[in-house]
């Protein structure tokens, strides 16, 4: 695999040097190591060790543009170097339209760091503690564009799903799936991760989308629809046996489910706020089923209608940037065997950020809150520029469970962080 990486970027410089007008090569080096905080059960262990290199190519000829990005990281708790081609497109743009054809990121909604129509793309769940965590997908988009409107038309021939922690040492793994679980009249057996099965490659798997935006004075609108593949998998859960009727294990495996997904995004400009909302409706969607109900023979999936919404304000005085939101996800006529437990689940966050010393110093702090379980994550952090090239991070992360049960962020209190960062940009 990495003489095939190695061997695809040195054809690319050749093809590129011998047909581009103009060529510009930018790249940027990060490194970030982090402990577990000192209130927690592993306080001082490190939970990130990593270093990553991304290489941006760009070259342009007359109205075409192509892109080359790959990434080299190597992550040194589990001791394992990962090359991975990023973004790889050519992209064609003339007055009224044009195209884009190749390995890029789309990103869809006016959301800040939570998944409302953008929820249909995959992204990078292996880590907490990555800037982007948004997938490339192989595509190919055509757009038509005027004054006030944009239409772009989105085929997605080969399916990716969301990146999930399941690599053997990962902490987050350890966090959110347990090694053994508890049988009743049984006692506690360990968990296998089994496979996950991806669907067929064929064109009638495809995934086509749209996307339909006008500007306007009042506002701007984005109408969207999709039809595809849900990026997360459905778990399906089935003992193991050596000597029935004793299990030995519980076995976990996945597969994918069709998706259709409608939504559409606003933004109002109001003095010097911006007013931001989001809605996405997902009908008929296979939601997970509870290890119960799988392991009792039930379906993996059971079709629920879900509705998902955010309203969020944006405002940037001198200096700041202060962003509030506030997000809700609602499970229509909720069956009893579904995994989650709530129909209704809603949250908000809050994101200050302020510039000190002419730029060079900036301080930030944000937080999520689930208003289910009151469980929250937040963030504390500052960068410092160095100069133009060099910036030096530190912050901490942390993970509060709710009063009387985890919820979703409380089952990652113990990879609460402190952590230092560098990066180099030219």
């Amino acid at each position: 695999m990495k003489k095939r990486f190695l061997s695809l970027i040195l054809l690319v410089l050749v093809v590129v040097s011998g047909f581009a007008q103009e060529i510009n090569f930018s790249g940027e080096l990060n490194t970030m190591w982090g402990v577990a905080a000192p209130w927690t059960t592993n306080a001082g262990d490190f939970v990130v060790g990593s270093t990553d290199f991304t290489g941006t190519l760009e070259a342009w000829q007359g109205d075409g543009t192509l892109i080359f990005e790959g990434n080299a990281s190597y992550d040194a708790l589990q001791n394992q170097l990962n090359l991975d081609l990023g973004e790889a497109f050519i992209d064609y743009a003339d007055s009224n339209w044009g195209f884009r054809i190749g390995n890029h990121k789309v990103v869809w909604g006016k959301a800040d760091g939570i998944n409302i129509t953008n929820s249909v793309f995959p992204e990078d769940s292996t880590s907490l503690f990555t800037d982007d965590s948004s997938l490339s997908v192989t595509a190919a988009k055509f757009s038509i564009s005027g004054n006030t409107y944009n239409i772009d038309a989105l085929w997605i021939p080969f399916f990716r799903g969301t990146d999930l922690p399941l690599e053997e040492g990962s902490p987050l793994r350890n966090a959110m799936i347990p090694s053994q679980v508890a049988i009743p009249m049984v006692g506690s057996i360990p968990v296998q991760i089994g496979n996950l099965q991806t669907p067929e490659l064929a064109l009638k798997n495809g995934e086509y989308g749209l996307k339909l935006s006008g500007y306007f004075s009042l506002c701007d609108v984005s109408l969207y629809g999709f039809y595809g593949w849900d990026k997360m998998p459905l778990m399906n859960y089935s003992l193991v046996f050596s000597n029935p009727p004793i299990p030995d294990a519980i076995k976990i495996d996945g597969e994918y489910s069709r998706l259709t997904m409608f939504g559409l995004d606003a933004a109002f400009p109001i003095g010097a706020t911006v007013l931001r909302l989001e809605s996405a409706y997902f009908p008929n969607k296979k939601m997970q089923a509870s290890a119960g109900t799988i392991i009792s023979g039930g379906e993996t999936g059971i079709c629920q209608h879900e509705v998902m919404a955010l309203a969020g304000l944006d405002w940037m005085p001198s200096g700041w940037t202060i962003t509030a939101q506030y997000y809700c996800d609602a499970v229509l006529n909720k069956s009893d065997n579904l995994e989650r437990k709530d129909a209704f689940n809603h949250g908000a966050t809050l994101s200050i950020s302020k510039s000190f010393l002419q730029d060079t110093l900036e301080l930030s702090l944000s937080g999520l809150v689930g208003l289910n379980d009151f469980d929250s994550a937040l963030t504390l952090g500052g960068k410092y520029s160095l100069s133009d090239q060099i910036k030096l991070s530190a912050g901490t992360y942390v993970f509060l469970p709710g009063p009387n049960e985890d919820g979703t962020y409380g089952k990652l209190k113990d990879l609460s962080t402190i952590y230092i960062k560098a990066q180099y940009s030219f």
